[in-house]
């Protein structure tokens, strides 16, 4: 091949390579009109981070009604989970994918956190609002020790693991600790005016009453902190 041969070679190679460079920018910068607004903002409906081994390790998408951004782990499982929309919330979960804390907002305009155990199962209940509460849970759905101000009723419950029975304090007048057995019934009362037992006779039963807010049963109880509903 002689030298002008080379020449004119190089010079066809050049001038497709340009041909090519040129195609595939103006395909770029055509394309990116549809995802770059003229204010600058890029609009797309998912966006998905990779690690170096192409698991996403973060992804972002969002539609008319909710907004959602996870952060994964390694092996692309979600670990906590922020979530936009008409109930907003942040989640976070094991590497088993139970959830095992939570943030989110309560209907009466204030806030809960839930912390939940290893399988997932609830652990502690805090929440704000107008019925401000604390709540501890050992395997059971009922809370084993509950304190906080439900229907402007401060107490203070305990009930041990797998049984019935309990114990409160509540701040109604007078202020008292009910012990409360497994029929739900309270038989013995302490307050200001004394200790009082179930038996010793209507008289001092109506003595108390007059005293004061007096609960007779557990059903009582649930009835003041639930508003009588």
């Amino acid at each position: 091949m002689s030298i002008k041969q080379i020449i004119r070679f190089n010079r066809i190679f050049f001038v497709a390579n340009l041909a090519v460079f040129v195609g595939i920018a103006a395909l770029f910068v055509f394309g990116a009109t549809d995802l770059f607004q003229p204010s600058g903002t890029l609009e797309v409906n998912r966006i998905v981070l990779r690690g170096a081994s192409g698991v996403p390790t973060m992804v972002l998408q969002g539609d008319d009604e909710n907004t959602l951004m996870t952060l994964n782990d390694s092996q692309g499982n979600v670990r906590l989970q922020l979530q936009g929309g008409n109930f907003p919330a942040l989640i976070m979960k094991s590497s088993d994918q139970e959830i095992i804390g939570t943030f989110f907002p309560l209907k009466d305009g204030g806030a809960a956190v839930g912390l939940g155990d290893r399988e997932g199962n609830m652990a502690t209940f805090i929440r704000g609002g107008s019925s401000p509460m604390m709540n501890f849970y050992h395997e059971s759905s009922e809370p084993n020790i509950a304190m906080g101000i439900a229907n402007d009723l401060p107490h203070f419950i305990i009930v041990p693991t797998q049984s019935h029975e309990g114990m409160l304090i509540h701040g109604d007048a007078p202020t008292s600790l009910l012990f409360i057995d497994e029929k739900g019934e309270i038989p013995v009362s302490l307050s200001r005016h004394g200790l009082y037992q179930a038996g010793n006779g209507k008289e001092a039963v109506e003595e108390k009453s007059s005293a004061g807010k007096v609960f007779s049963s557990w059903h009582e109880i649930k009835e003041q902190m639930e508003g009588g509903r």
